[in-house]
């Protein structure tokens, strides 16, 4: 069992109470609007920021906080750039969240100094949370006792071609990405596209015009568990364009070719 410090026990709590409120709307059929950009959010997405919000305040109040439906909030002790930040997506997957569908759960991240220290990643339907700490590991856990049942995750490193590889991606329609070589296989992830990655039924998985919400926890999980992130323009950007999560086997093939085709 990893030792985890007071941030990671905190965000796992915010993760465990954003599930329990979660599931409860699901089972209930939540109720949704339109936001001023068209895209759809519930009234659970707004119960669960909300919950969390409230924590992070009575707990962390020096730390400023960046979430999807609130936007930036500063630190309460009005610190224009605290060194800590706290990124939460309060349900990812709105979209099959409404649907009743099982690809949706909550993203926690702790920020650093601008470098991600500690991730949480939920899919409460199956029960079970992969999360990170940077330097430490990352591991996978049944959501019940996250901290006494985790196991450590270490994605594959031989090398695969791309013409063979098994791809996932979060992309527009007709994106350019998809024009890869005959062969490759793109899947859908009915759960969790990121731990299909960690757990090795997929090689890769392409990120086009994602969120720093969307991708904070992807980001650290790969990264500790052994693999590549590349924004397709020498760094690891969480606002860039494109970002890229592969087995070290595979990455540099998939990022020289995707380099040539979308940017």
């Amino acid at each position: 069992m990893m030792d985890i410090d007071s941030d990671g026990r905190l965000a796992h709590r915010l993760v465990d109470l954003a599930d329990g409120i979660a599931l409860r709307h699901f089972r209930n059929g939540p109720r949704s609007h339109r936001k001023a950009d068209g895209s759809p959010v519930s009234e659970a997405d707004l119960a669960v920021e909300r919950a969390m919000l409230e924590v992070l305040a009575a707990e962390r109040p020096g730390d400023a906080v960046l979430s999807e439906e609130c936007g930036a909030a500063p630190a309460a002790g009005g610190d224009a750039q605290p060194a800590r930040r706290w990124i939460l997506d309060p349900i990812d997957g709105t979209i099959p969240f409404l649907a009743g569908e099982r690809a949706w759960g909550t993203h926690v991240a702790l920020e650093v100094d601008g470098a991600l220290r500690t991730v949480v990643l939920s899919r409460p339907t199956e029960g079970r949370r992969w999360w990170a700490r940077s330097g430490a590991g990352a591991y996978a856990s049944t959501s019940a006792q996250p901290l006494s049942t985790d196991r450590r995750l270490r994605m594959r490193q031989e090398a695969v071609a791309l013409r063979s590889a098994r791809l996932g991606g979060f992309l527009f329609p007709d994106s350019p990405a998809t024009r890869v070589p005959a062969g490759t296989t793109w899947v859908d992830a009915p759960v969790c596209l990121i731990a299909d990655l960690l757990e090795g039924r997929v090689d890769a998985a392409v990120d086009e015009g994602g969120h720093v919400w969307d991708r904070a926890p992807a980001a650290l999980l790969v990264r500790e568990a052994g693999g590549h992130v590349d924004d397709l323009s020498g760094g690891r950007r969480l606002d860039a364009p494109w970002l890229v999560y592969a087995r070290r086997g595979l990455a540099a093939e998939l990022t020289d070719r995707l380099r040539t085709q979308v940017l």
